[in-house]
């Protein structure tokens, strides 16, 4: 698959002060994270396995953090055109509508939570005035609500949090929310494939899942079988720089998935720019 075209689905970049502790925080709960880098550093290596284009996540694990997040993102997308900035909230912040509007209106693609991080599940009430904004604005939500992976550390068993039911409750709430799910959801892959059947605005990653880092291997014919079904809601992440192996490690595993070009090319860059509204 030579000179396929790579977008990057699921990247972190953060200020070089706060990456510092979450590494920190991997370092004790996690795994040792491989590529801790200046962020300029970062989107070298990025570019050199051979990515184009890629999501930038962050994410507020407490109140009053997401307008220095995405003041920092903002300026970051405006010094790297490749960047897709994704905005952060907490859903503890004061002033979320107006937070949103203000980085939907300087070309903002979505919002980023991260459930175990905040440890607020899916379908809590207080993510709705989230979910209404995103809805109302037309941008997309990637919640990283699914079963895993389970770190040491986190406030709450993520399984309070967390999982398939959740995520199909806040779904049934909000059931025209473009919403991607990360990992495929991880453990209970079979279960998110399962909800994408029945709502088309829900999408989901590879990331991760495919590298073998995980405890337990999903089952891959099942998997393939999955991706081409729903072809254009899968795309390809890779979570750097946080990952404990090498960056091209999962993008190798994608690109051996017995799946026709046309559905790969969808998964490396056809279907995240038909959701995120992208020149092609």
């Amino acid at each position: 698959m030579a000179g396929m075209k790579i977008i990057d689905s699921h990247v972190h970049f953060f200020p070089d002060e706060v990456f510092r502790a979450i590494w920190r925080w991997f370092d004790e709960h996690g795994w040792k994270v491989k590529y801790q880098e200046p962020v300029e550093e970062l989107v070298r290596i990025l570019k050199s396995a051979g990515v184009q284009r890629y999501v930038c996540f962050n994410y507020a694990h407490k109140p009053g953090m997401a307008s220095y997040l995405n003041k920092w993102t903002g300026e970051f997308a405006g010094k790297h055109p490749e960047c897709i900035p994704f905005a952060a909230i907490h859903p503890g912040d004061e002033d979320i509508a107006g937070e949103l509007k203000r980085c939907f209106s300087s070309g903002f693609a979505g919002v980023k939570i991260h459930c175990h991080v905040s440890a607020i599940a899916p379908d809590d009430e207080s993510m709705f005035p989230i979910y209404e904004a995103i809805v109302d604005a037309g941008k997309v939500l990637e919640i990283h609500a699914g079963t895993g992976p389970e770190l040491e550390g986190y406030s709450k068993n993520i399984s309070s949090v967390s999982g398939t039911d959740r995520i199909a409750k806040m779904m049934k709430r909000f059931p025209t929310m473009k919403c991607i799910i990360p990992h495929f959801g991880v453990s209970d892959y079979r279960g998110l494939f399962g909800l994408m059947d029945e709502y088309p605005t829900l999408y989901t990653d590879n990331t991760m899942v495919l590298s073998g880092f995980f405890p337990e291997p999903p089952d891959m014919d099942y998997l393939a079988d999955a991706i081409s079904r729903h072809r254009g809601r899968v795309l390809y992440g890779s979570d750097f720089p946080n990952i404990p192996y090498d960056v091209r490690t999962e993008l190798d595993a994608v690109m051996k998935l017995p799946l026709d070009r046309e559905i790969l090319e969808g998964m490396m860059h056809g279907n995240a720019e038909r959701l995120f509204g992208l020149k092609a």
